[in-house]
Protein backbone atom coordinates (compact mmCIF):
# COMPACT_ATOMS: atom_id res chain seq x y z
CA UNK A 1 0.00 0.00 0.00
CA UNK A 2 1.88 2.84 -0.82
CA UNK A 3 0.74 5.53 1.64
CA UNK A 4 3.47 8.23 3.11
CA UNK A 5 3.90 8.69 6.74
CA UNK A 6 3.14 12.22 6.75
CA UNK A 7 -0.52 11.39 4.92
CA UNK A 8 -0.79 8.75 7.23
CA UNK A 9 -0.46 11.47 9.85
CA UNK A 10 -2.82 13.89 8.80
CA UNK A 11 -5.63 11.39 8.09
CA UNK A 12 -5.67 10.35 11.42
CA UNK A 13 -5.55 13.29 12.71
CA UNK A 14 -8.33 14.36 10.57
CA UNK A 15 -10.72 11.35 11.56
CA UNK A 16 -10.62 12.45 15.12
CA UNK A 17 -10.54 16.46 14.71
CA UNK A 18 -13.84 15.48 12.71
CA UNK A 19 -15.63 13.58 15.70
CA UNK A 20 -14.52 15.92 18.15
CA UNK A 21 -16.61 18.50 16.46
CA UNK A 22 -19.49 16.00 15.56
CA UNK A 23 -19.64 14.89 19.74
CA UNK A 24 -19.10 18.18 21.05
CA UNK A 25 -23.05 18.91 20.21
CA UNK A 26 -24.16 15.87 21.81
CA UNK A 27 -22.31 17.02 24.92
CA UNK A 28 -23.89 20.37 25.17
CA UNK A 29 -27.31 18.81 24.20
CA UNK A 30 -26.64 16.04 27.67
CA UNK A 31 -29.07 13.71 27.12
CA UNK A 32 -26.99 10.84 26.90
CA UNK A 33 -23.53 9.79 28.48
CA UNK A 34 -21.72 8.13 25.21
CA UNK A 35 -21.14 11.44 23.55
CA UNK A 36 -18.64 12.32 26.35
CA UNK A 37 -16.55 9.00 26.40
CA UNK A 38 -16.82 9.44 22.44
CA UNK A 39 -15.21 13.09 22.61
CA UNK A 40 -13.06 11.77 24.70
CA UNK A 41 -11.77 8.72 23.25
CA UNK A 42 -11.10 10.87 19.79
CA UNK A 43 -9.04 13.19 21.91
CA UNK A 44 -7.26 10.97 23.69
CA UNK A 45 -6.27 9.03 20.10
CA UNK A 46 -5.07 12.45 18.81
CA UNK A 47 -2.97 12.87 21.46
CA UNK A 48 -1.70 9.05 20.93
CA UNK A 49 -1.11 9.91 17.15
CA UNK A 50 1.08 12.97 17.90
CA UNK A 51 3.25 10.02 20.35
CA UNK A 52 3.32 7.52 17.58
CA UNK A 53 4.76 9.51 15.32
CA UNK A 54 7.68 11.31 17.26
CA UNK A 55 10.00 9.37 15.47
CA UNK A 56 9.93 11.42 12.60
CA UNK A 57 7.64 14.39 14.29
CA UNK A 58 10.01 14.98 16.96
CA UNK A 59 8.26 15.83 20.51
CA UNK A 60 9.45 19.34 20.61
CA UNK A 61 7.12 20.37 17.36
CA UNK A 62 4.04 19.00 18.49
CA UNK A 63 4.66 19.71 22.48
CA UNK A 64 2.47 22.79 21.81
CA UNK A 65 -0.61 21.53 20.15
CA UNK A 66 -0.66 18.40 22.92
CA UNK A 67 -0.92 20.56 25.47
CA UNK A 68 -4.09 22.29 23.91
CA UNK A 69 -5.34 19.25 23.38
CA UNK A 70 -5.09 17.57 26.46
CA UNK A 71 -6.77 20.84 28.14
CA UNK A 72 -9.97 20.13 26.63
CA UNK A 73 -9.76 16.21 27.54
CA UNK A 74 -9.12 17.53 31.40
CA UNK A 75 -12.63 19.07 30.91
CA UNK A 76 -14.13 15.92 30.64
CA UNK A 77 -12.13 13.84 33.13
CA UNK A 78 -14.16 14.24 36.27
CA UNK A 79 -17.56 14.28 34.42
CA UNK A 80 -16.54 10.90 32.44
CA UNK A 81 -15.39 9.31 36.02
CA UNK A 82 -18.89 10.00 37.64
CA UNK A 83 -20.52 8.72 34.62
CA UNK A 84 -18.71 5.23 35.18
CA UNK A 85 -19.31 5.21 39.16
CA UNK A 86 -22.83 5.61 38.13
CA UNK A 87 -23.00 3.11 35.33
CA UNK A 88 -21.19 0.64 37.95
CA UNK A 89 -22.62 1.13 41.03
CA UNK A 90 -26.32 2.75 41.00
CA UNK A 91 -27.88 1.88 37.60
CA UNK A 92 -30.48 -0.69 39.00
CA UNK A 93 -34.36 -0.75 38.71
CA UNK A 94 -34.59 -0.33 42.68
CA UNK A 95 -32.93 1.63 44.70
CA UNK A 96 -32.40 1.33 48.43
CA UNK A 97 -33.32 4.71 50.46
CA UNK A 98 -29.04 4.66 51.62
CA UNK A 99 -28.77 4.48 47.54
CA UNK A 100 -31.44 6.89 46.60
CA UNK A 101 -29.03 9.60 48.86
CA UNK A 102 -26.34 8.45 47.11
CA UNK A 103 -27.46 8.90 43.71
CA UNK A 104 -28.80 12.38 44.23
CA UNK A 105 -25.99 13.53 45.60
CA UNK A 106 -23.70 12.04 42.91
CA UNK A 107 -26.36 13.48 40.04
CA UNK A 108 -25.63 16.96 41.83
CA UNK A 109 -22.11 16.47 40.83
CA UNK A 110 -22.47 15.18 38.01
CA UNK A 111 -24.63 18.42 36.88
CA UNK A 112 -21.79 20.80 38.03
CA UNK A 113 -19.01 19.13 35.84
CA UNK A 114 -21.33 18.83 33.03
CA UNK A 115 -21.81 22.36 33.50
CA UNK A 116 -17.97 23.31 33.57
CA UNK A 117 -17.41 21.50 30.22
CA UNK A 118 -20.58 22.75 28.59
CA UNK A 119 -19.24 26.23 29.50
CA UNK A 120 -15.49 25.56 28.94
CA UNK A 121 -17.03 24.08 24.56
CA UNK A 122 -18.98 27.52 24.36
CA UNK A 123 -16.35 29.47 25.17
CA UNK A 124 -14.05 31.69 22.92
CA UNK A 125 -10.66 30.28 24.55
CA UNK A 126 -12.25 26.72 23.06
CA UNK A 127 -13.20 28.20 19.98
CA UNK A 128 -9.77 29.61 19.40
CA UNK A 129 -8.12 26.22 20.36
CA UNK A 130 -10.42 24.42 17.72
CA UNK A 131 -9.74 26.88 15.12
CA UNK A 132 -5.80 27.16 15.75
CA UNK A 133 -6.34 22.87 15.49
CA UNK A 134 -7.85 22.58 12.13
CA UNK A 135 -5.10 25.29 11.34
CA UNK A 136 -2.30 22.84 12.46
CA UNK A 137 -3.70 19.69 10.19
CA UNK A 138 -4.51 21.69 7.51
CA UNK A 139 -1.92 23.76 6.70
CA UNK A 140 0.49 21.12 7.62
CA UNK A 141 2.47 23.42 10.57
CA UNK A 142 4.63 20.59 11.77
CA UNK A 143 6.64 20.81 8.35
CA UNK A 144 8.10 24.57 9.34
CA UNK A 145 10.51 23.22 12.08
CA UNK A 146 11.47 20.17 10.13
CA UNK A 147 15.01 19.82 8.29
CA UNK A 148 15.35 18.93 4.86
CA UNK A 149 16.12 15.44 5.65
CA UNK A 150 13.34 14.82 8.24
CA UNK A 151 10.54 16.03 5.28
CA UNK A 152 11.96 13.34 3.29
CA UNK A 153 11.42 10.73 5.83
CA UNK A 154 7.88 12.10 6.04
CA UNK A 155 7.75 10.58 2.46
CA UNK A 156 8.50 7.45 3.10
CA UNK A 157 5.91 4.27 3.28
CA UNK A 158 3.67 3.99 6.47
CA UNK A 159 4.39 0.05 6.34
CA UNK A 160 7.91 -0.54 7.59
CA UNK A 161 7.53 2.98 10.25
CA UNK A 162 4.29 1.22 11.70
CA UNK A 163 6.04 -2.38 11.84
CA UNK A 164 8.98 -1.07 13.66
CA UNK A 165 7.14 1.74 15.97
CA UNK A 166 4.69 -1.59 17.09
CA UNK A 167 8.26 -3.68 17.61
CA UNK A 168 9.81 -1.37 19.64
CA UNK A 169 6.80 0.58 21.82
CA UNK A 170 5.90 -3.67 22.54
CA UNK A 171 9.38 -4.40 23.88
CA UNK A 172 9.70 -1.07 26.09
CA UNK A 173 6.36 -1.97 27.22
CA UNK A 174 7.64 -5.49 28.05
CA UNK A 175 10.40 -4.14 30.26
CA UNK A 176 8.37 -1.99 31.76
CA UNK A 177 5.78 -4.28 32.85
CA UNK A 178 8.37 -6.86 34.03
CA UNK A 179 9.94 -4.90 35.88
CA UNK A 180 7.12 -4.35 38.19
CA UNK A 181 7.25 -7.48 39.97
CA UNK A 182 4.69 -9.81 40.91
CA UNK A 183 3.07 -6.87 42.63
CA UNK A 184 1.18 -4.48 40.68
CA UNK A 185 1.42 -1.44 42.77
CA UNK A 186 -1.58 1.32 41.56
CA UNK A 187 0.68 3.90 40.02
CA UNK A 188 2.43 0.81 37.83
CA UNK A 189 -0.90 -0.47 37.21
CA UNK A 190 -1.46 3.65 35.98
CA UNK A 191 1.25 3.92 33.71
CA UNK A 192 0.90 0.65 32.14
CA UNK A 193 -2.37 0.91 31.23
CA UNK A 194 -1.63 4.54 29.57
CA UNK A 195 1.38 2.72 27.90
CA UNK A 196 -1.21 -0.27 26.66
CA UNK A 197 -3.70 2.03 25.67
CA UNK A 198 -1.24 4.17 23.65
CA UNK A 199 0.20 0.83 21.39
CA UNK A 200 -3.79 -0.48 21.27
CA UNK A 201 -4.43 3.35 19.77
CA UNK A 202 -1.50 2.47 17.40
CA UNK A 203 -2.40 -0.84 16.16
CA UNK A 204 -5.82 0.51 15.47
CA UNK A 205 -4.21 2.83 13.77
CA UNK A 206 -1.88 0.99 11.59
CA UNK A 207 -4.73 -2.00 11.15
CA UNK A 208 -5.60 -1.09 7.34
CA UNK A 209 -1.69 -1.39 6.45
CA UNK A 210 -0.69 -4.30 8.70
CA UNK A 211 -2.42 -7.98 8.42
CA UNK A 212 -2.37 -10.67 11.20
CA UNK A 213 -2.04 -8.19 14.39
CA UNK A 214 -6.25 -9.51 15.47
CA UNK A 215 -4.79 -11.74 18.32
CA UNK A 216 -2.35 -9.02 19.66
CA UNK A 217 -4.84 -6.45 19.64
CA UNK A 218 -7.57 -8.15 21.06
CA UNK A 219 -5.14 -9.82 24.16
CA UNK A 220 -4.35 -5.82 24.51
CA UNK A 221 -7.87 -4.68 24.70
CA UNK A 222 -8.17 -7.61 27.42
CA UNK A 223 -5.27 -6.32 29.18
CA UNK A 224 -6.72 -3.15 28.89
CA UNK A 225 -10.04 -3.95 29.95
CA UNK A 226 -8.40 -5.28 33.42
CA UNK A 227 -6.10 -2.53 34.01
CA UNK A 228 -9.05 -0.12 33.10
CA UNK A 229 -11.36 -2.39 36.27
CA UNK A 230 -8.53 -1.23 38.90
CA UNK A 231 -8.22 2.33 38.13
CA UNK A 232 -11.86 2.76 38.48
CA UNK A 233 -11.61 0.83 42.04
CA UNK A 234 -9.18 3.78 43.11
CA UNK A 235 -11.35 6.57 41.27
CA UNK A 236 -14.40 5.06 43.10
CA UNK A 237 -11.96 6.04 46.32
CA UNK A 238 -11.27 8.97 45.73
CA UNK A 239 -14.57 9.96 44.16
CA UNK A 240 -16.69 8.55 47.88
CA UNK A 241 -14.23 11.74 49.43
CA UNK A 242 -16.00 14.05 47.41
CA UNK A 243 -19.26 12.69 47.76
CA UNK A 244 -19.18 12.58 51.76
CA UNK A 245 -17.66 15.71 52.15
CA UNK A 246 -20.40 17.97 53.66
CA UNK A 247 -22.12 14.52 54.59
CA UNK A 248 -23.63 13.19 58.04
CA UNK A 249 -25.69 10.39 57.27
CA UNK A 250 -23.94 7.35 58.78
CA UNK A 251 -25.62 4.60 56.40
CA UNK A 252 -24.17 6.48 53.86
CA UNK A 253 -20.58 6.18 54.96
CA UNK A 254 -21.49 2.90 56.18
CA UNK A 255 -22.92 1.74 52.22
CA UNK A 256 -19.45 3.16 50.71
CA UNK A 257 -17.10 1.59 52.93
CA UNK A 258 -19.24 -1.50 52.23
CA UNK A 259 -18.55 -1.24 48.29
CA UNK A 260 -14.86 -0.47 48.76
CA UNK A 261 -14.38 -3.22 50.73
CA UNK A 262 -15.96 -5.35 48.29
CA UNK A 263 -13.96 -3.45 45.83
CA UNK A 264 -10.74 -4.66 47.60
CA UNK A 265 -11.41 -8.23 46.86
CA UNK A 266 -12.28 -7.39 43.36
CA UNK A 267 -9.19 -5.71 43.31
CA UNK A 268 -6.96 -9.00 44.15
CA UNK A 269 -9.21 -11.04 41.78
CA UNK A 270 -8.12 -8.29 38.80
CA UNK A 271 -4.59 -8.85 39.36
CA UNK A 272 -4.45 -12.44 39.29
CA UNK A 273 -6.35 -11.76 36.08
CA UNK A 274 -3.91 -9.03 35.10
CA UNK A 275 -0.66 -11.66 35.26
CA UNK A 276 -2.02 -14.60 33.31
CA UNK A 277 -3.35 -12.25 30.66
CA UNK A 278 0.39 -10.81 30.63
CA UNK A 279 1.98 -13.86 29.91
CA UNK A 280 -0.21 -14.23 27.66
CA UNK A 281 0.23 -10.89 25.96
CA UNK A 282 4.44 -11.37 26.26
CA UNK A 283 3.90 -14.55 24.58
CA UNK A 284 2.28 -13.33 21.81
CA UNK A 285 4.42 -10.34 21.58
CA UNK A 286 7.29 -12.93 20.45
CA UNK A 287 5.70 -14.44 17.84
CA UNK A 288 4.27 -11.28 16.29
CA UNK A 289 7.70 -10.38 16.10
Amino acid sequence: MDVSIESAFKNFLEIDFKKIKKYKKAVLAKKETEPLHQMRVSLRRMRSVLFTFQPVIPKKITKKIDIKIATVASYCNRARDIDVYMETYLKKETLSSTESLLYKIVVHYREKEYKKIQKYLKSHKYKKLIRELRRWIQTKKWRKKLKKKELSALEKNIIPFAENFLKSYTNEIILYGSATGSVLEDEQAHKLRIKLKKLRYATELFSAYLQNKDTFRNTLKELQDILGKLHDIYVTKELHKVFLQSQKNKKLFTFTKQLEAENTKRKKKLKEAFFLKWKEFRKIAQQVD
